[in-house]
């Protein structure tokens, strides 16, 4: 692996036990009750959201990835129960995320499917969660991931399309929920399987942050006229980079990237001024990272990270003090292929809950516990 040319710091992963700590923090799955339906299905991603507007997070299961299967809507008991679920299209799909938002600005909740070589799909929400109306968007490609966000300001919700070997897609909303109009970024080779939306230049423009595979990751600064050609790159072409995420960890005013690696250790990027990324810590072990998330799951001001990983145990980094991590294994046990991470607060309790979506196993979740 080349050198990085960078201030390398390797991240203290603190294993200890919780005694003479003000806080008792856990994660509680009740052996496997708590879990989003009871199949096996190749499940790529869930995301949390209110989809029946009733106060609520509900799970959107997306299914298949590279094969055919059926995607769902759990919806919330208002407890943190997934008992009641509806089919999502009228036909299997090799789907890899499901989002949502009001994006023909009718009052309801509409769905959006980025899918693999197929035609990414829209279904168009109306009273009584009926998602009768449907409309494709987007090239058909190896969509990867999808985002939503109202990248040209114009006051309606934009959709950002992740593409592996094809070039990524904005596509832009005209207000109506029609995406006739898009732009492109990134080149054909390049295999992005994520992409994140922020003001990281904090210039009042939504920039694109990118995983890549194979590659370095990217930043792909936006000029405020949906201009994404200047790009800083970050990271080690050598490693495959599935997840990244944002925030600040030091709490120094900028933004932080932390990357998920498939096979090498994960990493904090700092960000600066400059947007130089040079000052780097490094997770003390390598996994079979699939997705990384941040949320502060115990609110005690310290941003902490969920691990994702690959047919390995996952964890989650607690933050603390002077930088360091204290490192919490979920389930011993199970060591499932975790595609992705989704954090939430399922059952309203004030504390952010952590779900699993596992290809192949139970879709699982953890309810945060603090005591």
């Amino acid at each position: 692996m080349k050198k990085r040319e960078t201030q390398l710091i390797l991240l203290a992963v603190v294993i200890i036990p919780f005694l003479g700590f003000t806080q008792e923090v856990s994660f509680f799955n009740a052996d496997g009750f708590f879990s989003i339906g009871t199949q096996s299905n190749r499940t790529a991603s869930i995301t949390l959201f209110d989809i029946d507007q009733d106060g609520d997070l509900d799970a959107l299961v997306a299914n298949g990835r590279h094969w055919a299967e059926q995607n769902y809507i759990y919806y919330n008991d208002g407890r943190g129960g997934f008992k009641l679920a509806q089919p999502i299209g009228r036909f299997l799909d090799a789907s890899y995320v499901m989002k949502s938002a009001d994006f023909n600005n009718d009052g309801f909740m509409d769905i959006v499917v980025a899918n693999d070589n197929i035609p990414n799909t829209i279904y168009f929400g109306s009273a009584n969660q009926v998602f009768a109306k449907e409309a494709s968007f987007g090239a058909i490609a190896p969509s990867r991931n999808l985002e939503i966000a109202d990248i040209d300001n114009d006051g309606d919700w934009d959709i950002i399309l992740s593409n592996r070997k094809a070039v990524n897609e904005i596509c832009l909303n005209d207000g109506k929920g029609n995406f006739t109009n898009s732009i492109t970024f990134g080149n054909p080779s390049d295999q992005t399987i994520q992409t994140r939306i922020v003001d990281i230049n904090k210039d009042g423009f939504l920039d694109l942050i990118t995983a890549e595979r194979q590659s370095k990751n990217k930043i792909y600064l936006n000029n405020g006229k949906l201009d994404f050609s200047k790009s800083i790159e970050f990271g080690n072409e050598e490693e495959e980079t599935r997840s990244i995420d944002v925030g600040d960890f030091d709490q120094d005013g900028f933004l932080d990237i932390v990357t998920g690696n498939l096979g090498s250790k994960n990493s904090i990027y700092f960000g600066d001024k400059k947007l130089l990324f040079t000052r780097i810590f490094d997770f003390s072990k390598g996994h079979m990272t699939s997705s990384i998330k941040i949320a502060d799951l115990n609110k005690d001001g310290y941003l902490d990270i969920v691990e994702g990983n690959s047919e390995e145990r996952n964890f989650v980094y607690l933050g603390q003090k002077k930088g360091n991590f204290k490192e919490i294994g979920l389930r011993e046990e199970l060591k499932d292929d975790t595609y992705a991470i989704e954090i939430g607060d399922v059952n309203k309790d004030g504390f952010p809950d952590i779900v699993e979506s596992n290809s192949g196993n139970w879709n699982l979740y953890y309810k945060t516990q603090v005591k």
